[in-house]
């Protein structure tokens, strides 16, 4: 059962529902966590339960949400790989979680209150600051898929649903970011799956063509590829 905004989806007709526009019915976190799985296991059906003119805001949270929980997982993974690893190893860890030289992070003597105080305060600190990486986190998916419907409209591409459709795709793509929790490959892993959601969300929310649905989808990834390669030159 739903009510207001929380409808399910254009198809649900057929049976396919979206787990997040029933949050109100299901619960918040069973709703999302019902979400994700859908979203790992079967994305064409997630997107066909789902129903632009639902809102914006239930989309938006979902994707403000997903963002915090990678945060603070990730800081958490992160926090216990610094605490246990050895110094090689750690260099590695530093290359690809932070894409930055190794040489700029202090060292266990050179931390005033020793490496496992140091990175518990950080951890507190990136606690305190979640309100306003979660305000961040909405504007930059704000201004990314703005961008995107931009040149849905330039190129005359499909977009029945208007800025709706686009944006229920973006928001929802987002889910793949949890997949960055993972050392070493997951900042990648969740741009790539992140890219492929969004494809198919396009494909199935807007009836964008799957060659363009995919050219549209790859824009995001090739500019994280151009941020890693630009340092290193």
């Amino acid at each position: 059962m739903n009510s207001g905004d929380d409808s399910t989806g254009a198809d649900a007709g057929v049976g396919i529902v979206n787990p997040w526009e029933e949050r109100k019915d299901r619960g918040r976190f069973s709703a999302l966590v019902a979400s994700l799985v859908l979203l790992a296991t079967a994305p064409r059906k997630f997107f066909e339960g789902t129903r632009p003119d639902a809102g914006i805001w239930g989309p938006l949270l979902f994707a403000g949400l997903v963002t915090l929980i990678y945060m603070v997982l990730g800081s958490v993974v992160f926090t216990v790989l610094i605490l246990t690893l050895p110094d090689q190893a750690l260099e590695f860890v530093y290359e690809t979680v932070w894409r930055m030289d190794p040489s700029q992070f202090p060292t266990a003597e050179e931390l005033p209150f020793g490496t496992t105080l140091f990175f518990l305060f950080a951890f507190q600190v990136l606690l305190l600051a979640l309100p306003a990486l979660f305000a961040l986190t909405l504007v930059a998916t704000l201004i990314v898929g703005a961008l995107v419907h931009l040149l849905l409209v330039v190129t005359r591409t499909s977009r029945p649903h208007g800025f709706r459709g686009t944006w229920v795709a973006i928001c929802y793509a987002n889910g793949a970011n949890l997949l960055g929790i993972v050392p070493i490959a997951g900042e990648l892993l969740a741009t790539f799956c992140g890219a492929v959601l969004f494809g198919i969300g396009l494909h199935v929310v807007q009836r964008v063509g799957v060659v363009r649905a995919t050219v549209l989808a790859s824009i995001l990834p090739l500019l994280v590829l151009v941020g890693l390669l630009i340092p290193r030159l």
